[in-house]
């Protein structure tokens, strides 16, 4: 199993006795945090409405093009949201999102390009408290969660991809995992890089 999952297999909990993803949200996490966050949609019934891979390069439908035009508009419709690598596939979407929760200090004394390094802001502590240079904030002074951000993308696909092609859906759920550190994100980048290469044996896209 290529999909980047952190849970080895036998200690994931069953259903029926059959194994389950489980949110890997954490219950004491807020999700508007200033975080990396590696994401997975998938389609209903994971049918392969985006495309196919063919010898190992991904040949996106139009439906397909309209995810990836979307997903590349989330920063236009979330300023607190940046894209990092992803990727279009079959039947799910692999990306990553970095938000970063502008506080009215920063407005005041904005910081340089070099500050703005993107580990900076998606290194966390294991407490679940900020580390790097943007340190502690209030994350109810912002609405844009990842689920937010998710939900809109979501429903705009799902609505331009219905004046072309009705009985489009997704899966209810999304998968994520906060990225903790560069090694981490370094991993995720090439993970994304390498998914229609290892198309055949990905746990969401081969038998």
């Amino acid at each position: 199993m290529n999909h980047y999952d952190p849970q080895p297999e036998n200690d994931k909990p069953k259903y029926k006795g059959k194994y389950r993803i489980d949110s890997t949200r954490l219950p004491a996490w807020s999700y508007a945090s200033n975080a990396g966050y590696f994401v997975t949609i998938c389609t209903d019934g994971k049918k392969c409405f985006f495309g196919e891979v063919v010898q190992s390069e991904m040949q996106r439908s139009p439906i397909g093009e309209i995810a990836q035009k979307l997903w590349y508009e989330i920063p236009n419709h979330f300023s607190n949201c940046q894209i990092d690598s992803f990727c279009v596939m079959p039947n799910h979407i692999h990306g990553i999102l970095v938000i970063n929760q502008i506080r009215e200090e920063d407005v005041m004394n904005p910081r340089t390009q070099e500050e703005e390094d993107a580990m900076n802001r998606v290194s966390t502590r294991g407490d679940g408290e900020r580390g790097g240079v943007t340190g502690l904030f209030n994350p109810m002074l912002s609405k844009n969660s990842l689920s937010k951000i998710i939900r809109w993308y979501k429903g705009r696909c799902s609505f331009e991809i219905n004046q072309i092609y009705e009985g489009f859906g997704w899966q209810e759920r999304f998968h994520d995992n906060i990225i903790r550190n560069e090694f981490a994100l370094d991993k995720i980048r090439q993970y994304i890089i390498n998914n229609p290469i290892n198309w055949e044996r990905d746990a969401y896209g081969g038998a």
